[in-house]
């Protein structure tokens, strides 16, 4: 009895190590990104004042393998402001379905803004019924979605991005920097931003 104890324990033991070393490997070890960097410095995508954090950052292994993109955790109905001037390009938000799991990828609620050098800011991830602009122009810190957990996702979160193509090639992104309270800066994964009043 006393060894099949030890051995389960030891399972266990081996067990617990594996799931930690994945989850630190996940959030901690990044795929390299593309070099184009857009000279636009955008507003931080949540209300002046307000404060989130990085969840997964460029290159993240869970879904970002080898894209700019930076996920924001951030509860389901946070308003979701335009980080620049632009006019809607493309939304969807008929979905009311999330998961970890591939079958979810086409799931997401987002809204596409199309700026005026071409490039394309893409809010991912909104709640069902969450886009609040769906035609015309937008300025930079209006409300224009709420944030959810539709599409692939393994918790409610705000997937930002900037594109200069419609498509999921490295060079399709730009890296971003952005105005935060603690001055201008491309952000960095786990780390908390806020929006300067």
């Amino acid at each position: 009895m006393f060894t099949k104890r030890r051995i389960l324990w030891g399972i266990l033991m081996l067990l617990l190590v594996a799931v930690t070393s994945t989850v630190l490997i996940l959030l901690y070890v990044t795929t390299a990104v593309t070099q184009n960097t857009d000279t636009y410095v955008y507003d931080l995508p949540f209300p002046k004042g307000s404060s989130h954090k990085v969840v997964q950052g460029y290159g993240g292994l869970f879904s970002h393998k080898n894209i700019a993109a930076i996920d924001f955790a951030m509860p389901p109905g946070t308003p979701v402001m335009a980080a620049r001037d632009g006019v809607i390009y493309a939304y969807k938000d008929d979905s009311d379905e999330g998961g970890p799991f591939d079958k979810y990828k086409r799931k997401a609620n987002y809204i596409m803004i199309r700026h005026n050098d071409g490039s394309f800011g893409c809010y991912w991830h909104l709640q069902q019924h969450g886009v609040l602009v769906k035609k015309g122009k937008v300025k930079k810190g209006q409300p224009i979605g709420l944030s959810g957990a539709t599409g692939q996702v393994i918790r409610p979160h705000l997937h930002f991005s900037v594109k200069q193509q419609l498509n999921y090639t490295r060079d399709a992104f730009r890296k971003t920097r952005f105005n935060t309270t603690a001055g201008v800066v491309f952000l960095a994964n786990r780390t908390t931003y806020t929006n300067p009043k």
